[in-house]
């Protein structure tokens, strides 16, 4: 059965601010490899989106996100995985690049999220009252 136009915008909606969270969660992983909640929250948002690339039809999509959902599920240090899943980084990437947003923390250059670094220096430049 077809999607209707309503419902297919809905669920690329929904993937799209997930890709956002699993872009995040891989991001935050690299630099805290051991993190459960992070990794919980990376498996959850990549499982969410298996269905919905499901729904979508985008067998590209459907696909990184099981990979992600079936080798970090289980994994206690994810140092090795990250290594693994560059082409999940790009494929999230993409998505998060083509909606022009990042995840909280991060802001967008050249098309890919990076650590946001400038609170932390106006903070430190911001002169006390």
């Amino acid at each position: 059965m077809a999607l209707s136009q309503k419902h297919q915008e809905i669920f690329r909606s929904e993937c799209n601010a997930l890709s956002q969270a699993v872009l995040g969660s891989l991001l935050k992983l690299a630099a805290n490899p051991k993190d459960k909640q992070e990794l919980s929250k990376l498996v959850q948002s990549a499982d969410t989106i298996m269905g919905g690339a499901r729904f979508l039809q985008d067998k590209e999509l459907e696909q990184n996100a099981t990979n992600i959902v079936k080798s970090f599920t289980n994994t206690n240090d994810v140092r090795k995985k990250i290594d693994e899943f560059g082409g999940a980084f790009e494929q999230f990437g993409l998505l998060v690049g083509n909606n022009g947003t990042c995840p909280k923390g991060y802001m967008l250059v050249n098309g890919k999220c990076v650590p946001d670094n400038r609170s932390y220096i106006k903070s430190k430049t911001k002169p006390s009252s």
